[in-house]
């Protein structure tokens, strides 16, 4: 008897244990709900935009040249600064002429002796003449007395030329402005020693004003002249022209120069940095309201509402802003549903109690 009643209890056990695992487990379906909330939300979907390539640029003088002298010898009188504007015509500098004076006075000097003996000769050359005239002297002595004459007739034009030189580089010793424009770069100073060839400074001529970048292979080949081409500086957007493609590649760096033409009120100036902004091809992307997006220590994240309505923190890596919205460039798929406003009242896990609408 007392082994039934054991056998009866153990299998009493048994059953309830099973029952209550039974009662313990939730449908899968049925998730945990938190709070009901009501919150506008937006469907996401991909969309085409142009895409931009930023090189950094230069702003340059369309008319620019660097101003060397001639000669060579002491800077002197250069008193302008950069920036500062000159007059075409305008003196520069100056380099010290004495080397060119002494050049002249020894050009001088040997047009005294060349006349001295210029005269002589013609002397000759007339008394010669007549006596070659009463054949009183043999041609070849007549010869002699013409080749004397025209060489030092020769001698006295070489003369004539070498004052004309000698004075010609004094017209060098002052350098002027070939044009209005402004100091841009002042290589030299007073004192200095200036060599032909070298610059001393460089004037541009401000009035027409062009930016300069390097473009890639892809980029350049995508360019053309007259295309309108976006620059950023200073916090404007300011449209330019592609005034020149340059074919040639550069040898170390592989990439080819583009001149963009700015508009007369672009307000630069040169040796102003820009930022170029090439256009790509159109690429597709998810973009989302500013007000959808939340950040958590930080970290910048959305609510995505799932198939049931519940709220899910997510976070995702934001790019620029665009005139659709905020750029997610990861963590977000087109279709999925996210939470644009009333965001201080969700948790994770909410109800979000809203009509979806297409973003």
């Amino acid at each position: 008897m007392m082994i039934w009643k054991r056998t009866a209890l153990v299998s009493i056990m048994v059953l309830t244990s099973a029952g209550l695992a039974a009662c313990s487990k939730s449908p899968p379906e049925t998730p945990a709900i938190h709070h009901r909330v009501n919150a506008p939300v937006m469907q996401i979907g991909g969309k085409n935009m142009a895409a931009y390539s930023q090189i950094p640029g230069t702003v340059i003088a369309a008319h620019q040249v660097q101003i060397s002298s001639r000669l060579s010898g002491y800077i002197r009188h250069l008193d302008l600064r950069e920036g500062q504007a000159v007059k075409a015509g305008q003196l520069l500098f100056e380099v010290d002429p004495t080397v060119v004076q002494a050049q002249v006075q020894q050009a001088q000097a040997g047009l005294t002796e060349a006349q001295s003996s210029l005269s002589d000769a013609r002397s000759n050359y007339e008394r010669f003449k007549a006596l070659y005239a009463q054949q009183a002297i043999p041609e070849k002595q007549w010869d002699q007395v013409k080749s004397a004459y025209a060489m030092a007739q020769a001698r006295a034009a070489a003369a004539r030329a070498g004052i004309a030189s000698a004075q010609a580089q004094m017209r060098y010793a002052q350098v002027t402005a070939p044009f209005s424009g402004i100091i841009i770069n002042k290589q030299a100073q007073n004192g200095d020693m200036a060599s032909p060839g070298q610059p001393v400074l460089t004037l541009a001529n401000t009035s027409r004003l062009e930016v300069r970048f390097a473009a890639g292979s892809a980029l350049f080949r995508s360019l053309k002249m007259g295309q309108t081409v976006d620059v950023v500086a200073e916090g404007r957007r300011i449209p330019t022209t592609v005034l020149d493609l340059v074919s040639a590649a550069d040898a170390m760096t592989h990439a080819h120069t583009v001149k963009l033409s700015l508009p007369a009120d672009s307000h630069l100036h040169a040796g102003n940095y820009v930022t170029v902004e090439a256009p790509l091809a159109a690429r597709q992307v998810i973009t989302v309201p500013a007000s959808a997006l939340q950040d958590r220590a930080g970290i910048p994240g959305v609510f995505v509402v799932d198939a049931h309505g519940i709220a899910h923190y997510r976070m995702v890596r934001r790019g620029p802003e665009t005139p659709h919205g905020v750029e997610i460039l990861s963590g977000l798929s087109a279709g999925e549903r996210v939470v644009t406003g009333n965001l201080a009242a969700v948790n994770n896990g909410d109800q979000i109690n809203a009509g979806a609408a297409h973003g």
